[in-house]
């Protein structure tokens, strides 16, 4: 039986994505297509066993990546998951989120945006207030939400968007919302040595994002 999303190779999984679209068909698929196209192109459900193996895979592959980082790279990015962990995983499910809705979206996409970003917090801590805008309009989106989780976490409202902020809120401060972004930008370095794909990170990150849920722990080896 072929792969019932390539038609060339054969079909060796059952895909309840599939099948669950095409009901009077049987759903089989290759081992590629799933690899590649699951959850970026299916809409796998939390419960495909062959979704929960392949998070499994990536995760462990993600935690070889750090572990690659020269030691001194390593020990400041643990520090920064420690301390920001909650942030960095709402970063990073706002880009998985980017990913899904746009399929053309690449590493170097987010790392435009990002660096822009980087430049406005670092021009701040020097006491100068300075925004700069992105012409790209594949990066600027990308740029405008990344900003705005970090502005909420910087500067929360608290209750009833009154000015009044909630003590068990702790305000962010500027040089962790600098160090967030700055490991966002050491994991797409570290992924930009993949020759496979030019948005390896950003596929990464969609793939082992829940489907349906709210920004939770993504990347936590």
């Amino acid at each position: 039986m072929k792969c019932i999303v390539c038609g060339k190779r054969k079909g060796k999984r059952p895909c309840p994505a599939v099948s669950r679209e095409n009901p009077v068909k049987d759903g089989f698929i290759c081992p590629p297509c799933c690899g590649e196209k699951r959850i970026l192109e299916l809409n796998c459900p939390e419960t495909c066993e062959y979704l929960k193996a392949g998070r499994e895979h990536e995760s462990s592959e993600f935690s070889k990546r750090l572990r690659s980082q020269d030691p001194v790279q390593q020990e400041r990015n643990k520090r920064i998951l420690t301390d920001n962990q909650n942030v960095v995983a709402h970063l990073e499910y706002s880009i998985a989120q980017q990913r899904l809705a746009s399929r053309h979206l690449t590493d170097e996409d987010v790392s435009r945006a990002v660096k822009i970003l980087l430049e406005a917090y670092r021009t701040e801590d020097k006491g100068i207030l300075y925004e700069k805008n992105s012409d790209d309009l594949r990066v600027e989106p990308i740029r405008m939400e990344l900003r705005e989780i970090l502005e909420a976490y910087r500067n929360p409202e608290g209750e009833e968007e009154k000015g009044i902020v909630d003590p068990k809120h702790r305000r962010l401060p500027l040089r962790n919302a600098i160090e967030c972004l700055e490991f966002l930008q050491s994991m797409m370095d570290a992924y930009s040595k993949d020759p496979r794909s030019p948005g390896s990170y950003v596929d990464f990150l969609a793939r082992m994002t829940p489907r349906k849920e709210a920004a939770s722990s993504i990347i936590m080896p």
